[in-house]
């Protein structure tokens, strides 16, 4: 064998090794970092201002079930997030139904009162007439107390929302998209922060209650807003807001 020839071949195999153990991609190179996720007037993850339902639940960022309603809006929560409890989004959509009814029962017994009785009326008229009258009254008292019964499960359920994060949709429109637990804006800007520190991360944050709450407008989207809120000088809230998607 020619050693010159050999020593050769040696010499080329070794520095290809070389080569490769040096290139970019070998295992001694430092991973990529990656941007660190915010929330922002971009949206959260897949999930964008002006989506449509069918879109946002299409991005797989939420729970293929609904965590409640409230009329024509109904939450969804993130995946991974508590589910909520059955019992309770049956008990509240049995509410919803209850108030329907009572409404519309008080609807017909106002109707039903008619005109008062005339001057010549007598007794039986006018006891018919306060009949209607009394009737009318403890109906529209049902709905009175109904409604008293699902303010509070409302409010159970917005700190439910805003607890876990997720999105309200009203219809099939967004009408809020709330971070989940532990997410920040722009500049690390999380629960807790100061105003100053919010209007740091975006000076363009627009004050609409002195010192309590500042919007940021989302470019392209009329009516949504990157909503902040304080507390005694402290971010409690952040959300966007589509003012223009109502409940019904």
């Amino acid at each position: 064998m020619n050693i010159l020839g050999g020593l050769k071949a040696l010499f080329v195999v070794g520095a290809a090794l070389a080569a490769v153990s040096c290139s970019p991609g070998s295992e001694d190179q430092p991973p990529a970092t990656q941007e660190k996720k915010h929330f922002d007037v971009t949206g959260w993850g897949k999930l964008k201002p002006g989506m449509s339902k069918q879109d946002a639940l299409a991005t797989g960022e939420l729970a293929s079930t609904g965590a409640g309603k409230i009329g024509t809006c109904e939450d969804f929560r993130y995946q991974g997030a508590p589910a909520p409890d059955p019992k309770q989004i049956a008990e509240g959509d049995e509410l919803d139904q209850k108030i329907a009814a009572a409404q519309k029962a008080a609807d017909e017994a106002k109707a039903a009162i008619g005109p008062e009785p005339g001057p010549n009326a007598g007794a039986a008229d006018y006891a018919a007439s306060a009949e209607r009258l009394a009737a009318s009254a403890e109906a529209s008292n049902k709905v009175v107390q109904l409604t008293v019964e699902s303010t509070k499960r409302i409010a159970d359920q917005a700190e439910a929302r805003e607890a876990h994060g997720g999105v309200l949709f009203a219809g099939d429109e967004i009408r809020m998209i709330l971070p989940p637990p532990g997410a920040t804006a722009a500049k690390d800007v999380g629960k807790g922060a100061t105003v100053e520190q919010v209007k740091a991360a975006y000076p363009n944050a627009v004050e609409k209650e002195a010192g309590q709450s500042f919007e940021v407008p989302v470019p392209d989207q009329r009516g949504v807003v990157l909503s902040f809120h304080f507390t005694d000088g402290k971010l409690t809230t952040f959300l966007l807001f589509n003012g223009e998607a109502t409940c019904g």
